[in-house]
């Protein structure tokens, strides 16, 4: 293709993606619903307190979630979701989570009526 005799401005070779909130939270669903099927990832969002907890404390499983969705953001070269904040990336699984029926206080109220339940006879 020619090149037209108008003088015309340079344009850069490369673009970045811009990283906006609506981008990571994309892209953080994505990496949530892939990752659903590893029972690892389930466990450590499955807790509803420390006591029922892998390793302890029911935040520090959340964050082993996050690691998770990093490290697949990483196998990827997804650099909008790697490169971002772990509390960034924390309130869209919440946020997600919630939406599928699987917030904290309603699994809490579940599991108060799982564990608190009258034996049977």
């Amino acid at each position: 293709m020619e090149k037209p005799e108008v003088p015309q401005l340079p344009v850069p070779v490369k673009l970045e993606p811009r990283n906006t909130a609506r981008t990571l939270s994309v892209q953080v669903s994505g990496y949530f619903y892939s990752l659903w099927s590893v029972e690892a990832f389930r466990n450590f969002l499955a807790s509803v307190g420390n006591k029922d907890s892998i390793t302890g404390n029911r935040l520090f499983d959340r964050y082993r979630a996050v690691a998770m969705i990093k490290a697949a953001a990483a196998k990827a070269e997804d650099k909008i979701t790697e490169n971002a904040k772990d509390g960034d990336i924390y309130k869209y699984v919440v946020h997600l989570m919630g939406k599928n029926g699987m917030g904290l206080q309603t699994r809490r109220k579940q599991y108060n009526a799982l564990t608190h339940q009258a034996p049977a006879e």
